[in-house]
């Protein structure tokens, strides 16, 4: 198995199913800007704490969710229906 597919297979671990995942409103709001393509300093900002309060939240986001990365608990978060889609712009991009 490549490190791609190992990097994509479910960990053992917490429970993955729908019911079982609960997210504190914290950790949903962190991976919400995460999906926005902020950093931990710019989430920090944004909620008025510290950037290492904002890894916190995301890294137990991702122990509950099951996955490791920042990418794989927001996408995991999206098809569980923790976090919603974000809004789409009706611009269209202006290209140069």
């Amino acid at each position: 198995m490549s490190e791609l597919e190992r990097s994509q297979q479910p960990e053992s671990g917490p429970a993955r199913n729908e019911g079982d995942v609960t997210l504190s409103p914290r950790q949903t709001e962190c991976l919400f800007w995460v999906q926005e393509g902020k950093s931990s300093r710019d989430i920090g900002v944004i909620l008025g704490v510290s950037h290492r309060i904002v890894e916190r939240h995301v890294f137990r986001a991702c122990q509950k969710l099951g996955v490791k990365t920042r990418l794989q608990a927001v996408i995991r978060a999206r098809t569980l229906g923790i976090i919603s889609d974000p809004p789409r712009s009706d611009r269209r991009p202006r290209y140069t």
